[in-house]
């Protein structure tokens, strides 16, 4: 009985105080986390979310396949590394903390990569403590910029709290993509 409602506290918690990761120093979020649609069918999350980048396609792209420097950028992980490489198929490895208010979850996942070329990443995991990762991040020419659709489908390998996980998920992912957004504007 403790144990639940210790869990229930720490919930009810870090929904209401989230902390604000590293984008609250470096201005705002440029993806509201309202843009991301998350949904929880037992331990797996399917997240779904548009977003606008008012860069052309080829800056858009040169960004989010920029795996290498995304430790320098993206403010949940800590380290990024391609650990293969051919012209349209990468194998990444990437470790980070996923934080959401009292709530952290340290993360390792490995990924094969397929590009095709300004148009599509397709990722798929192969290793690490994300048991299943699939995603496809679609890009699009728009007026002078680029429309960005994301999806994906995760079970992680580690326990998300029931109350906030699709709060968590939703963070994380606004907050990844917030990041992404400000560095393919930087770089512009």
């Amino acid at each position: 009985m403790l144990r639940k409602l210790f869990f229930w506290l720490l919930a009810l918690t870090a929904m209401l105080y989230p902390v604000q990761g590293a984008m609250a120093a470096d201005g705002p979020a440029l993806v509201p986390e309202s843009d991301v649609r998350v949904t929880r069918s037992g331990a797996s999350f399917t997240v779904d979310m548009a977003m606008y980048a008012p860069v052309p396609p080829a800056q858009a792209w040169a960004v989010l396949t920029d795996f290498e420097h995304y430790g320098n950028f993206v403010p949940n992980l800590s380290n990024s590394q391609v650990l293969e490489r051919s012209d349209t198929v990468l194998k990444v490895h990437q470790k980070g903390v996923a934080r959401f208010g009292f709530f952290s979850a340290n993360f390792e996942s490995t990924r094969e990569i397929q590009l095709i070329p300004q148009s599509e990443i397709r990722a798929h995991g192969v290793g690490g403590n994300v048991e299943r990762m699939e995603s496809v991040m679609q890009l699009q020419a728009e007026g002078a910029g680029t429309r960005l659709n994301y999806h994906a489908e995760v079970r992680p390998g580690f326990w998300f709290p029931p109350l906030i996980g699709p709060a968590l998920v939703r963070h994380q992912t606004a907050e990844q993509f917030s990041a992404m957004l400000q560095e393919m504007i930087r770089r512009q």
